[in-house]
């Protein structure tokens, strides 16, 4: 099950912008690096071994927030907050 973009809530003010800067600095860093080899290298290390690990990050800060926001909401109010589906934030609050 996919996530459908809801129109709110929004990200806090500056954080989108301070996390897309980070990724860009990561990306200008393996564009920074002269050897192909180094750079192949270390862009597999990125995609194989540093993005999955930020997905399972991300994924665990989704899930622990819907299980917070539980403790004082019903599911389909976390759902509508959220804008997401009842399933869906049944699933993140199991880690799933």
């Amino acid at each position: 099950m996919t996530d459908t973009p809801a129109p709110s809530p929004q990200v806090p003010p500056g954080v989108r912008a301070a996390m897309a800067a980070h990724i860009e600095a990561a990306l200008a860093c393996l564009d920074s690096i002269p050897d192909p080899v180094d750079r192949e290298v270390t862009a597999r290390a990125l995609a194989d071994d540093l993005l999955p690990e930020a997905a399972r990050r991300v994924k665990s800060v989704r899930g622990e927030a819907v299980v917070e926001l539980r403790e004082s909401m019903k599911l389909r109010e976390v759902a509508e907050l959220l804008g997401l589906s009842v399933p869906r934030v049944d699933q993140l609050a199991k880690g799933k």
